[in-house]
């Protein structure tokens, strides 16, 4: 009797195939889950030189406010705004599309553009609870009031912020 060694019907090259395109599948979801966390990381880093280069814009408006005199004009030039040209218009000033005379804060390599601030001026606040009850009221005891508005912007124009203080001048 003879008999057939040689019995084989081709299993092992159909295992092979279906271990490939599962080996091929991992490998596709885990390129394409690389890339997804990658460009994640990126705008992450995008956002956060926005933010610093808005808070830079914001201590550099803030400065600028605390040198401010008495004798300011806020007439809209070199960032400086009065109150009432946020109080009478449609949107606050920094809303508006066009007008607005955005100050450069200082230069940061790399962004796509110059951190900007604006200064509004919003009158007299009174130094502390107890000043406001005395009759008449006291020299120095009503302190000027500015909200700093600061714009920056990261590597490309999507990293966008914008940042608001509002500062009480000593």
């Amino acid at each position: 009797m003879i008999t057939k060694l040689n019995q084989q019907n081709g299993a092992a090259l159909i295992v092979c195939l279906i271990l490939l395109l599962v080996m091929t599948i991992l490998g596709v979801s885990s390129i394409t889950s690389t890339t997804m966390e990658e460009k994640m990381a990126g705008n992450i880093r995008n956002k956060h030189l926005s933010f610093q280069a808005a808070e830079a814009a914001l201590r550099n408006g803030e400065t600028i406010a605390n040198g401010l005199g008495a004798d300011t004009n806020f007439n809209g030039t070199n960032g400086l705004y009065p109150r009432s040209q946020h109080d009478d218009a449609d949107f606050p000033i920094w809303e508006q599309a066009s007008g607005i005379n955005w100050q450069d804060a200082a230069a940061i390599s790399g962004l796509v553009q110059n951190p900007q601030y604006i200064v509004e001026d919003f009158g007299d606040s009174p130094r502390d609870n107890d000043c406001m009850l005395q009759l008449p009221i006291q020299p120095g005891c009503l302190l000027p009031v500015y909200r700093v508005t600061a714009q920056g912007w990261g590597l490309n124009t999507n990293g966008y912020t914008m940042l608001q203080s509002t500062y009480k001048q000593l």
